[in-house]
């Protein structure tokens, strides 16, 4: 609890000082106006208000004697400003210290969600592969949110009602002390202990009930986006009564812990106020026994209420920082992640275009699981060789390639390109000597344009446009509402499976890299697409080191070499000719397909 704490202040708080010490300032403005400045004012300024000139002189006379000195009258105005100016006080206190929390909350919670999705963003890919792409979405926007709520709600309290206690308190034991009942003091510390203990004893069954309740709410939307993502393939299969019952159940689990975690929040109130009843009863008996005067109890009782009130306040913002908890800690398990494949801390540094000579020494990978995908890989790729990559599912072609641009890092042995290992560079520089086409053209929330500007973001209208010829993009973009200006929606919506395609290949041609992987870049497509878009895959690998991962052999006529894998090893390599004569895997393969 300390740690993260410390790890929390450091981070979030530490960044915007100024404005928690702002913070801090009003919030005990606040609470001593609150705590101490009402019982003081009962004690000491109403009995001005209530003095006939006759009897008992009142207490704030006989402390600062120079009021004797004022006309009644005066006196009497000066004693009824007091409250107004007290509570003008206390009002403003409170008004800038609400917003100063709000905005605090706020800028936090913009920095919080910031770091977590940057870190994703650094993260490895077996990162977010081995976790749900909803439960994701859930810890970078509902967890944060979460948090920076019950921070905004919070904050306030945790600040101003503990100041609001100790003033109280001190008010409370300098009021018993002038009237002769100190032990008093001593009898109502067993209450304020008894009154701590529900706060400590909720407080741990409620962090653990909010991080139930959050992780319940990250399987939802994982259910909700898998659904939405599989929608024709729900429908096709008739699945639209299992899938309401996965929501159902998760939902109820959901419902059910969150109820589970009301109850422990709202249980706290009710016995603080029993404490609180009792408190005052004691106090109203001894009073009466001890001959306390009706203004000296008020102005004990208010004491002891604002007390009581305060570790009430107090009590239930502790709570929904313990619920906070669970959010935080989900979010820790994000930002905390150790990166598996950071940068080197001396980088070597790599030219600005590479030749492309690739080179695969005594390599093995295996995953986490343990899975062990790819075996004692011994491969040379000359630059400018076109390199196709055949095997059956699950062979290790499409984990071949993905080492190249250091999606995962080798379990053993060494990849080089030109002669230099690929980890002793910055994974950014690495990535910007490839171009990527897979199976899936992947488009973002945009316009045609700025989905081929994405291959190279400082590209001039004219090599876009050549880029665009190139890809055969043009071909379609007469169809189109504005052209090249043609804004999609999410993932490419309003163009085909060939259009989007081609606008991913004319990336590739924008961004002009020297190594080229395309991952089944034709699968996806019909027979008479993948025909269409071949000979631009074609155009694109020329004069670049290609790996060409493909189950259809029609990918692969131009290719001047061919790897064949089976269970994570080299089996064949050479051109088709060799390879049909001697590799029986491959003969088996090619013959398959007709071709």
């Amino acid at each position: 609890m300390l740690n993260r704490i410390f790890y929390f202040v450091r981070n979030f708080l530490f960044p915007h000082l100024r404005w928690v010490i702002a913070t801090l300032i009003t919030g005990l403005i606040a609470s001593a106006a609150s705590g101490m400045g009402v019982p003081l004012l009962v004690k000491y300024v109403f009995p001005v208000v209530f003095f006939q000139g006759a009897g008992e002189e009142p207490e704030i006379l006989q402390l600062v004697p120079q009021l004797r000195e004022l006309s009644p009258s005066h006196l009497l105005l000066l004693a009824c400003a007091a409250m107004p100016i007290i509570f003008a006080i206390r009002g403003f206190a409170m008004w800038a210290n609400a917003v100063l929390v709000n905005y605090l909350g706020i800028r936090i919670l913009e920095r919080l969600r910031m770091q977590v999705f940057c870190k994703v963003q650094a993260l490895p890919m077996a990162f977010i592969e081995g976790r749900r792409k909803g439960d994701i979405i859930s810890r970078i926007l509902a967890d944060t949110s979460n948090v920076q709520n019950i921070l905004t709600h919070v904050s306030n309290d945790l600040v101003k009602q503990p100041v609001t206690c100790v003033c109280a308190l001190c008010a409370f034991i300098w009021l018993l002390v002038s009237t002769g009942q100190g032990l008093l003091f001593f009898v109502n510390m067993l209450f304020v202990a008894l009154a701590a203990w529900p706060i400590i004893v909720f407080g741990k069954r409620i962090a653990e009930k909010a991080r139930r309740a959050q992780e319940g709410l990250g399987e939802l939307n994982s259910i909700v986006q898998q659904n939405l993502e599989t929608q024709r393939e729900v429908r096709a299969y008739a699945m639209e009564e299992r899938q309401i019952e996965d929501f159902t159940a998760s939902s109820r689990n959901f419902c059910r812990n969150t109820v589970k975690l009301v109850k422990y929040q709202k249980a706290l109130v009710p016995v603080m106020e029993v404490v609180t009843a009792l408190a005052l009863t004691f106090l109203l008996v001894r009073g009466r026994l001890c001959g306390m005067t009706l203004t000296d109890f008020v102005a004990v009782a208010a004491a002891l209420f604002f007390t009581f009130d305060s570790m009430k306040r107090a009590g239930t913002a502790f709570n929904r920082l313990s619920e906070a908890q669970g959010s935080l800690t989900r979010l820790e398990e994000v930002l905390l992640e150790p990166d598996s494949m950071p940068d080197p801390v001396e980088p070597l540094p790599m030219p600005k275009r590479v030749k492309g000579d690739i080179t695969f020494e005594n390599v093995s990978f295996a995953y986490d699981t343990g899975k062990v995908v790819l075996r004692d890989i011994n491969v040379h790729i000359p630059a400018g060789q076109i390199v196709g990559l055949v095997g059956p599912s699950g062979a290790g072609k499409t984990t071949f390639a993905s080492l190249i641009p250091r999606f995962y890092d080798v379990t053993q042995g060494a990849i080089k390109v030109d002669g230099v290992d690929i980890r002793s560079v910055r994974k950014h520089d690495l990535r910007e000597q490839l171009s990527l086409v897979g199976q899936q053209a992947l488009l973002f929330s945009g316009t045609i344009r700025e989905n081929i500007a994405l291959g190279r973001p400082g590209a001039t209208p004219e090599e876009l446009k050549s880029a665009a010829d190139s890809a055969a993009v043009s071909s379609f973009l007469s169809t189109q509402p504005k052209g090249m200006h043609t804004k999609l929606g999410q993932g490419g919506n309003g163009l085909s499976g060939g259009q989007r395609q081609r606008v991913a290949i004319a990336r590739a041609f924008v961004k002009d890299a020297p190594i080229l992987i395309l991952d089944e870049a034709t699968a996806s497509l019909d027979a008479e697409s993948e025909r269409d878009i071949q000979q631009e895959l074609d155009g694109l690998a020329q004069g670049r080191t290609t790996l060409i991962v493909a189950h259809r052999f029609s990918t692969l006529r131009n290719a001047h070499r061919i790897l064949v894998f089976d269970q994570g090893r080299i089996v064949g390599d050479g051109p088709h000719d060799e390879l049909y004569a001697s590799c029986p895997l491959y003969k088996e393969l090619y013959d398959r397909q007709g071709i």
